[in-house]
This record gives structure tokens, C-alpha cells and sequence, in this order.
């Protein structure tokens, strides 16, 4: 992945609606609102992780709905997972919003593996107590 395109990533806040509040994820920052959900859920990871726009090329809406469709139906079939939506944008407002999930319970490996079936190029990845990271797949 080049210079730009990472810079673009870290540069996106990924949000995640949890019941009525929103949290929202900073590349490089811990946050307190994930680590009380992990405390509610009983889970230590999460990956914000998303179908939309496959190796970073812009589909049509109704493309990236349909493969975000069949990513929750993979989500859903995933056992002892949490899954709550979000969406990243990029702080700049340059490129359209994403829709997304919150994947609380994944392996980091699974999330890889999930990441590459779905063309992206890169996911978050956060732990408890710890500040969210991006990782290039």
C-alpha cells in the first residue's frame, strides 16, 4: 500500500453504533467507551472491518451494499462474535462514507482472512487498553 493511501486510512475516524451512543475510533489513540463495551461483552479484540470499495476502487452504492450484505451474512454465521455497524469516513470528506462493523471476539488471523476475502486493503484492529492500529493486509 503506498505512502497516500495509508495516510488516508489513518486519517478516517471509524464510528460504531452501540445502542443509542456512537464511538468513535482513532488510528494510534485507546478509548475508554471500546473498553467499557469489551467489559460488557466479555471480548478483548475488535476489528472495524467493512465490504465497501474492494482494493480501494469506488463501486456503485448499490454494489457495495450488496457486498456488505454478504459480509454480515459471514458475520452472523461466525459464533461468540458481536457485531455492531459503523462507518468510516475520512476526516477531509474526500471520499464517500463507508459502511462498516464493529467485529467484537475475532482472531486477529480471522480478520486478516475475512479482510482478504473481501478485497480490502487494510483493517483497524484495536485490543483492550489499547490504542486502535491499522493493519495493511
Amino acid at each position: 500500500m503506498d505512502k497516500e493511501l495509508l495516510d488516508n486510512y489513518k486519517n478516517t475516524d471509524y464510528w460504531l453504533a452501540v445502542g443509542e451512543k456512537t464511538i468513535t475510533l482513532t488510528i494510534g489513540q485507546k478509548n475508554n467507551a471500546f473498553d467499557r463495551l469489551c467489559e460488557r461483552t466479555g471480548h478483548t479484540t475488535g476489528t472495524f472491518i467493512t465490504a465497501f470499495n474492494p482494493q480501494s476502487q469506488l463501486l456503485t452504492k448499490s454494489e457495495n451494499e450488496s457486498r456488505n450484505k454478504q459480509l454480515a451474512t459471514h458475520l452472523e454465521q461466525i459464533a461468540d462474535v458481536y457485531c455492531f455497524p459503523g462507518e468510516g469516513q475520512d476526516r477531509e470528506k474526500q471520499w464517500p462514507p463507508e459502511a462498516s462493523f464493529m467485529v467484537l471476539g475475532l482472531s486477529q488471523k480471522t480478520a486478516i482472512d475475512l479482510a482478504q476475502e473481501y478485497q480490502q486493503n487494510a483493517l483497524v484492529w484495536i485490543e483492550y487498553q489499547q490504542a486502535a492500529v491499522l493493519i495493511d493486509v
